[in-house]
């Protein structure tokens, strides 16, 4: 009888710090959604680096007006369709994730 009660007491100790392992994750966004955020933002900073990297040679003159024009606003695109793609992500955490879910086009 007192190692049921001593098994009890731990027990009643120890929920508080369990509680939140056996919870259901419904207002944290699910990994998927992570993963797919960090991928984006990953990628973010690789267009915004090679944005960078191409400024930088247009300054050098290692390319051509014409060249760096056309690769910049690729870059640039990309880089608003990422954005995009990163604010759509958000609003869905910030939602709950209620409702169907629209996978972005690439």
């Amino acid at each position: 009888m007192e190692i049921l009660i001593a098994i009890l007491l731990v027990f009643l100790a120890l929920l508080p710090v369990l509680i939140p392992f056996f919870r259901s994750s419904e207002g944290s966004p699910s990994r998927s959604e992570q993963t797919e955020l960090q991928e984006l933002l990953a990628e973010k900073e690789m267009v915004y680096a090679a944005i960078k990297e191409l400024e930088f040679d247009h300054q050098a003159g290692n390319l051509a007006l014409d060249d760096y024009q056309q690769a910049r606003h690729s870059y640039e695109l990309r880089a608003i369709a990422i954005l995009k793609q990163i604010d759509a992500l958000d609003a869905q955490q910030a939602s709950g994730g209620v409702g169907s879910r629209e996978k972005p086009s690439r």
